[in-house]
Formats: C-alpha cells, sequence, structure tokens
C-alpha cells in the first residue's frame, strides 16, 4: 500500500507536468486500447509496481550469483575487466557502450543459465492431458523447473560448467531450452530493462573493483526466486 501511495503520487505530478521524459511511465500514460481508452489508474500502478517488485530482488540475485562465479573464475573475470575497460574507452554513449560490453552480455547469460533467478514457472492446466505417460488433470497447478531444464544434459554440453562463450553469436540465446525471463507471450515485460541494468552494474563494479578468488561451493536458497546463500565476497579497488 505504502509503494503504491508513492507511485500514485509520482504518476499525478507527471500528469500535472507539461515536460516530456519519454521515458516508461510516458509510455505507459500514453498506451491506448483498441478502442481508444486509456489504462485506469489501478491498473497503471499495477503495471509501474510489478516492475519495481519483479524487477528488483531478480536482478539483485543475478547479479550477486554473477560476482559468486567471477570469484570462482578469475581468467573470465579478467576478460570481462578487459572487455568493459575497452568499451568505455571507446564510446562515452552510454547506448554504445551498453551495446559493445559483449563479453558482459555472455558471462550474465551464462550466469542465469546456471542460477536463473525466476527457477521456475507456474502454469495451471486448462483441460485434462497427458505427456510421456504424465496424466494431467484439468485445473491442476504445474512447475515448471527452469533450473534443472537450464542444466540438463539433453540440451548443453558441459552443464554444470561456467562457460560465457557458448552464447556467441547468440546460438544459445535461441535454444528453447533457455528462459530465464520466461518465452511466449507472458515473457517477462521487462527483460531487456534489466539486461541494460545488470550490464551497467556489473561494468561499475570491474572497472572499480577485483572480486578475489573463492573456491568453496555456490550455495542457494530456492524461495519464490532463487536466493544466494552466504555469499560473502571480498571486493579490493583496483
Amino acid at each position: 500500500a505504502e509503494a503504491r501511495q508513492i507511485l500514485k503520487k509520482i504518476v499525478e505530478e507527471r500528469k500535472r507536468s507539461s515536460v516530456r521524459e519519454d521515458d516508461l511511465l510516458d509510455m505507459l500514460l500514453d498506451a491506448r486500447y483498441e478502442d481508444g481508452s486509456a489504462m485506469s489508474e489501478d491498473q497503471l500502478l499495477d503495471e509501474i509496481l510489478i516492475l519495481f517488485t519483479a524487477g528488483h530482488e531478480t536482478t539483485s540475485n543475478a547479479l550477486t550469483f554473477t560476482c559468486e562465479l567471477l570469484a570462482r573464475h578469475p581468467e573470465i573475470q579478467q576478460k570481462l575487466y578487459e572487455d568493459i575497460l575497452q568499451a568505455k574507452t571507446n564510446s562515452e554513449n552510454l547506448m554504445e557502450f551498453l551495446q559493445q560490453s559483449t563479453y558482459a552480455n555472455l558471462v550474465l547469460n551464462e550466469s542465469m543459465r546456471l542460477y536463473p533467478p525466476a527457477y521456475f514457472i507456474d502454469r495451471i492446466s486448462l483441460a485434462e492431458d497427458e505427456v510421456e505417460a504424465i496424466k494431467i488433470d484439468s485445473n491442476e497447478s504445474l512447475l515448471l523447473s527452469i533450473y534443472e531444464i537450464h542444466r540438463h544434459k539433453d540440451h548443453w554440453q558441459q552443464p554444470e560448467a561456467f562457460i560465457p562463450e557458448r552464447f556467441e553469436d547468440g546460438k544459445q540465446r535461441k535454444n528453447i531450452a533457455y528462459y530465464p525471463f520466461g518465452a511466449g507471450p507472458r515473457k517477462c515485460i521487462g527483460n531487456n530493462f534489466a539486461m541494460y541494468e545488470m550490464i551497467l552494474a556489473i561494468s561499475e563494479v570491474m572497472l572499480k573493483f577485483k572480486i578475489e578468488e573463492k573456491s568453496t561451493p555456490i550455495e542457494i536458497t530456492p524461495l519464490i526466486t532463487l536466493k544466494p546463500k552466504n555469499a560473502f565476497l571480498r571486493f579490493t579497488r583496483r
């Protein structure tokens, strides 16, 4: 309720303002249905709130797991640092920098393959069905494990290994067994925003700090999202 009040105030201030920011809020305010009507205030607040709530914990978890992986793979961390430094040198334009940070993109995709923050998808069956001799009644709740699909040997070579290069040329991103943001019409609305956000965050970390090497296994806490456990890392200034 408190979050909704804060967002409502922001929306009202934007509506009163004559200044266009050309941001997500402006896009949502401009959105129209086929009959020309705009979103109701409740729906507008719901759309904004889902980006705040769903997009903040999952991104934080993904970045923490990425740092955990980089601590255990110093050679990949060094390659990432050099790639980011080169991209930063090549352009001061933000979008150009994001587009040139190719290795950061690979690292984040591989990190989310191994540790997808949204590690399962739930659906309700609309009718009776049968899949490989498993009978499904109508109105049953089904949980699909993204975590296990992302590590299944039928879909991935060396599935337990951290190999960012497997995503080069966009090959594996088209893999039907890879969907950290879901897929189809219910795919996460903020997937591109999340990727840009994470590239910027991990770039700032790499440019300022080196993550000291760590060899103990990565621990997880599977709750509503996949959370890191005992993720204690040491950062030293470059």
